[in-house]
């Protein structure tokens, strides 16, 4: 008989089939505070034993010591360690409405000018922030019921309405068609948003009546969500008047955030200390992530498929590709490697993390679409300047070379029109006709002054429309001009871009995407300060280390105020490789930092 271990009586066959039966039937309500307060009441007790306080902080000291990672948990340090519940399977189901709506509007919302940029902040700041308020509330008090999985049903279907109103989203332009219909129907969403969130507030108010203490909090927390769905029924008929009233929501948004953050610093018993949400925020960074990979991998889909006219894959395209794969990985490591894990750290800087992760996520997100788009124009122009030195070589010899570039030129063009797997079908097409039918009628002779003239329009006007059709056929929507094109148009500057339309386009691209990189990097920063309240040298040279990553890539944008410069090095397969060699870097000289850090610490600490 070994001693020191007792003998755990065996349960029957039956017993673990009553068990697992039990535990499959759902209450129709259950108490929404029952497990957060029983974790505080926990985490209470244990706190006001001297003995384990004596030996927690032993523990502690030795884990500070022997702390691979270098985190200061000492007890000086006021840092405490936090179990706190992990997220539900219900919690993660939600986020992949999220993602899926995200990727939906990245889809069908096309950055393509300024105002399409500023219509796709604004609609991800109601998602996120939507998500957000949902998830406050499923971290402290969501407990699985009948009740609970019916409130479900309406956050889910909140998500679908934000994804119908997301293809025809423009609230910058008011004389966009449907623009009403699609205001009314964002208002009329959020208001079940918030009026689903009123109630269950109310219902854990219920309950804690019944316990006598949160209730207050949770009252506050249920008025605002009720006035706040007031708020937004009452857009719902202003928009008749004006349809620029919509940015009362962002306004009801702040609120909402504001009030459910203060009550919670006033009002402790229902604050986030014993929370998962450091956690949810950190899988939401995940998914968001993982959002980019299927991002890239439909840009490679778009390569395989555009390129099957032109040269193909090359060593080049792979390594744009696979730069751009490397870049997402790099960001997925320098934020994981450096989020607090299962510590609190003051509510208010708790609620700080929490907010600062929304600009850090509307950044990762314009990066990724960036990285789409700067690998498709490489692929792109790659194929298309293939194709134009095959057929201007065939265009400056014999008769016979030109008739079969005019053959290669209508095969290439009702490829495009025909495919059916393509983006959009080639516009003009007829027009795209009458041209070729000129150069087949020319022979590549030239008889006189208005001949002459008739072919070069004709050249000028398909490599217009070899461009445009080829983009498209790779992916890449291009915005409506605003002005209408014409053959002098085409034959001045704009012109001897041999991009063009495309070019232009990936100005805006460019300046986004750098200036979301630089972002991404001013957060690093600012969140490494919030991993450790008592800081030394190596933490604060990190963070200047991020800083100035983020101030440099902010620099890259400027490439693009040389317009010659910024066409000529956008035409080679440099830029998207060059980020990724420059995170490789930082990211090795950081963890040396830390490895040096942790040396230092070691050492003292033994002494």
């Amino acid at each position: 008989m070994v001693h020191g271990h007792k003998h755990k009586p065996e349960v029957s066959f039956e017993q673990q089939r009553l068990s697992q039966r039990k535990a499959a039937i759902l209450p129709w309500i259950a108490d929404p505070l029952t497990h957060f307060f029983h974790h505080e009441h926990a985490y209470v007790t244990a706190a006001t034993s001297d003995t384990e306080e004596v030996s927690k902080t032993a523990d502690l000291e030795k884990h500070h010591i022997d702390s691979p990672t270098g985190h200061d948990t000492s007890p000086n340090n006021a840092i405490e360690e936090i179990e706190a519940e992990e997220a539900t399977p219900s919690e993660l189901f939600y986020d992949l409405f999220f993602v899926a709506n995200l990727t939906t509007v990245t889809a069908v919302h096309y950055v393509t000018d300024y105002q399409s940029l500023v219509s796709y902040i604004l609609f991800f700041i109601i998602l996120w922030f939507t998500w957000l308020q949902t998830t406050l509330y499923d971290i402290r008090f969501s407990v699985d019921s009948v009740y609970e999985r019916v409130i479900k049903c309406v956050h889910f279907a909140v998500m679908i309405g934000f994804a119908s109103t997301s293809l025809a989203w423009n609230p910058l332009d008011p004389t966009y068609k449907g623009a009403l219909v699609n205001l009314r129907s964002m208002s009329l969403t959020l208001m079940a948003s918030r009026f689903a969130l009123s109630i269950q507030y109310g219902v854990a108010a219920f309950y804690g009546f019944k316990r006598r203490k949160g209730h207050v909090p949770l009252l506050v927390h249920s008025t605002v969500m009720f006035v706040a769905a007031l708020g937004y029924l009452g857009l719902y008929f202003s928009f008749n008047s004006s349809l620029q009233s919509y940015v009362i929501w962002y306004a009801i948004i702040i609120v909402e955030l504001v009030v459910v953050f203060a009550s919670s610093n006033i009002w402790k018993i229902i604050g986030f200390k014993y929370t998962h949400l450091v956690e949810r925020l950190g899988l939401l960074t995940l998914i968001i992530l993982g959002e980019g990979i299927i991002v890239m991998l439909k840009a490679v889909n778009a390569v395989e498929k555009g390129n099957s006219y032109g040269a193909g894959w090359s060593v080049q395209t792979f390594g744009v590709v696979g730069a751009a794969i490397g870049v997402i990985y790099f960001l997925y490591m320098f934020y994981f490697d450096y989020t607090p894990q299962h510590i609190h750290y003051g509510s208010i800087r708790q609620q700080v993390w929490t907010v600062l992760h929304f600009p850090f996520h509307l950044s990762v997100v314009l990066a990724v679409e960036g990285l789409r788009q700067l690998s498709t124009y490489w692929s792109f122009r790659e194929s298309a300047d293939f194709l134009n030195n095959k057929w201007m070589q065939r265009a400056s010899s014999s008769p016979q070379a030109h008739q079969v570039m005019i053959s290669d030129m209508s095969a290439f063009f009702k490829a495009l029109y025909d495919d059916g797997t393509a983006i959009t079908i080639v516009k003009n097409f007829a027009t795209i006709n009458d041209y070729i039918d000129t150069l087949a009628a020319s022979n590549g002779t030239i008889e006189d002054t208005t001949a002459t003239a008739k072919i070069d329009e004709a050249l000028v006007w398909l490599h217009y429309y070899l461009n445009r059709g080829q983009a498209e056929y790779y992916g890449i929507k291009l915005p409506k001009s605003k002005t209408p094109i014409t053959y002098e148009t085409l034959t001045g500057a704009a012109f001897s871009d041999p991009g063009y339309p495309v070019t232009p386009l990936y100005f805006l691209v460019w300046r986004y995407f750098f200036i979301a990189l630089g972002t991404i990097f001013f957060m690093f920063a600012i969140m490494g300060l919030f991993v450790r309240r008592k800081k030394d040298v190596w933490d604060y040279t990190a963070v200047a280390f991020r800083i100035a990553l983020g101030i440099a890539f902010c620099f890259m944008e400027r490439i693009q105020a040389n317009g010659p410069q910024f066409e000529k090095f956008l035409s080679t397969p440099f830029p998207i490789p060059m980020v990724c060699l420059v995170l490789l870097f930082v990211l090795v000289v950081d963890k040396l930092f830390g490895l040096l850090a942790f040396r230092r610490t070691h050492s003292q600490m033994r002494r």
